[in-house]
């Protein structure tokens, strides 16, 4: 990140009460990220770019430490999907904005609606 990012790097994501502000900020997020997915690999499943933007569709899995929307974990396996957008400058991010989906993440934690399948 250090390499990559602006010294006045704005990252937000919709579940973020506010932008984090900094490299040094974003960092602390990712470090509390891999403390609830430890094992966490994010694989990206497409990348479309408009220098310069680019927007980055990925998914990620296995919620393994702590507490997340009231749920203890217990290593259980979950599949989250989001998209990201970047704005460069020179090669550098200077601005991430994105989307992650947390109500499938809740739902599969057990916290999301329940199912009302009739069949």
């Amino acid at each position: 990140m250090d390499e990559w990012a602006a010294p006045d790097l704005t990252v937000s994501y919709t579940h973020f009460p506010e932008p984090l502000h900094r490299p040094e900020a974003f960092k602390e997020m990712l470090a509390q990220t891999h403390r609830f997915f430890p094992d966490l690999t994010i694989d990206i499943d497409a990348v479309v770019t408009d220098a310069p933007q680019a927007v980055v569709h990925w998914r990620r899995d296995t919620f393994q430490n702590g507490e997340m929307f009231g749920v203890v974990a217990s290593g259980q396996s979950v599949e989250v999907t989001g998209m990201t957008r970047y704005r460069t400058e020179d090669g550098i991010v200077q601005k991430e904005h994105g989307i992650v989906d947390n109500a499938s993440l809740m739902t599969q934690l057990g916290r999301g609606p329940a199912s009302t399948d009739e069949t």
